[in-house]
């Protein structure tokens, strides 16, 4: 495929989940802001903790097959051996989970409700393993199409089941039936959507294979991820159900209005794998895909928490401190807005073969990041632990985003920056506008310099060229994205 078309197929493929996120922020709003009125801080933080549990084990179930799929050729024996090891390695995990998790709950946790609420949303971890293979297969194709419209309708899903039980009265256990409602329909859509049928297939030698790559492309995602386990074993511990709480709902904020830079990461993968053996062009996809992904944070959530300081408090109600909420949610998304610079980084990093590098810089990062957390909430009030955890949360990282420009330098080439990083920077200061009488709008001044206006309209005429590339150079038999 000629490469305007695949950068065509990529950008038609962000808008499909662009318009797939903007008609789910109306969706998410309003079952969000529903669900969580109803059951309030402490039983979301509860079920937060318990979820970020669960998106961890995740991680360790797919086992980087998702990468290991995109890269080989496409048979079908492929996918049946993808889709029984996932399956049968899911079911196990789960199991030493619960395990582990009742050994937790018994000598450190110790929270009441959490082992009952963890275990109902881990059993759901198989069904939702064995279905990366069929959405692997709609990304492979690039039907970004689809993908939207069964994103969309798990979405809608668990805010039908969800939010009647909330009025009903069954707290916690509401938002637990509508994360079941959201793997059922997501699951089983998938195989629909995919048309895919699973059958028997199994191989020692290709089985060998799959897990030999799926290690080392996984482990750098197990060590880093292993960030959603702290929650659970450091917030909820220290700073109680109610930290937790509002530390999840402004991480909910952020991702609900981080739709843009996920779906630019999510279709930034199947390039950097086309690129990969071009580092020229490599660079300057991981330099567009980053600048995009920072300017439409900054774009979306700097007027999001300076209305929400005068909005959110009306509509979440008394028992929720809003101003911790969006003090932490300023926290996070500065520490986003900088780090989505070098999320990139660590991806093709991944795709040209060195997830061991990746691997170690987590490694490294973890245990940085469980000391600091740790120690910031111990200190703080219990009142500020969620904004404690949140800046020990973005001290953790600058460490981390050193080493990988370092990596990106020796093994793909100089990383390109533009403004970038002051753009990053400067967003971030931003962020704590209502917090400080709006002085910090002042840094977005830099906007206004001639190297910015020239770096903006450099980003918009690559994206533009991408999306309708001149006919001499594309393919003209490419298909659009399903």
């Amino acid at each position: 495929m000629a490469e305007p078309s695949l950068r065509r197929r990529a950008v038609e493929g962000s808008l499909y989940l662009t318009a797939r996120r903007l008609l789910g922020i109306g969706l998410s709003t309003a079952g969000l802001l529903l669900m969580t009125r109803l059951v309030g801080p402490e039983n979301y933080g509860l079920f937060a903790a318990a979820l970020g549990l669960n998106n961890y084990l995740l991680t360790l179930a797919q086992m980087g097959i998702r990468v290991y799929l995109m890269r080989s050729e496409d048979t079908p024996k492929l996918w049946h051996q993808a889709f029984w090891w996932l399956l049968l390695w899911s079911a196990s995990l789960t199991a030493f989970a619960l395990i582990g998790l009742a050994v937790a709950q018994q000598f450190w946790i110790r929270t009441e409700g959490f082992m009952a609420v963890a275990s109902a949303i881990c059993l759901g971890l198989p069904f939702t393993a064995a279905a990366v293979a069929p959405q692997t297969r709609l990304e492979r194709d690039l039907r970004y199409r689809r993908i939207a419209v069964l994103e969309l309708s798990a979405q809608a899903s668990g805010y039908a089941v969800g939010i009647p039980l909330a009025q009903l009265g069954y707290g916690v256990w509401a938002l637990v039936a509508s994360y079941w409602a959201t793997v059922l329909v997501s699951a089983g859509g998938a195989f629909v959507s995919a048309r895919y049928r699973p059958r028997w297939y199994w191989n020692a030698a290709e089985r060998r294979a799959m897990v030999r790559f799926g290690v080392a492309q996984g482990a750098s995602q197990w060590l880093y991820f292993s960030k959603d386990l702290l929650p659970a074993m450091i917030l909820l511990p220290l700073g109680g159900k109610e930290a937790v709480g509002h530390y999840a709902l402004a991480t909910r904020l952020l991702e609900m209005l981080n739709f843009a830079p996920i779906t630019i990461r999510r279709v930034a993968d199947p390039v950097y794998a086309r690129l990969q053996h071009e580092p020229t062009k490599l660079l300057r996809a991981m330099y567009l895909s980053s600048s995009a992904q920072m300017l439409a944070l900054g774009a979306t959530c700097l007027p999001f928490i300076v209305a929400g300081w005068y909005v959110l408090p009306l509509a979440f109600g008394a028992q929720w401190q809003i101003p911790i909420v969006l003090a932490t949610m300023a926290l996070l998304t500065a520490e986003q807005l900088l780090s989505a610079v070098f999320i990139t980084q660590a991806q093709a990093l991944g795709i040209v073969g060195r997830p061991r590098v990746v691997a170690w810089f987590a490694a490294i990062f973890v245990p940085h990041l469980a000391a600091a957390t740790a120690l910031a909430v111990w200190l703080a009030p219990s009142k500020w632990a969620s904004v404690a955890y949140a800046a020990a949360y973005y001290w953790a990282h600058l460490p981390n985003n050193w080493q990988l420009h370092h990596a990106v330098r020796r093994y793909i080439g100089q990383p390109v920056y533009g403004m970038s990083l002051l753009w990053a920077i400067a967003l971030g200061v931003a962020m704590f506008a209502p917090l400080a009488y709006y002085l910090p709008l002042l840094a977005l001044g830099v906007f206004a310099l001639p190297q910015s206006r020239h770096a903006l309209r450099d980003i918009i005429h690559e994206l533009r060229a991408a999306r309708n590339p001149k006919q001499g150079g594309e393919d003209h038999h490419a298909t659009t994205a399903d």
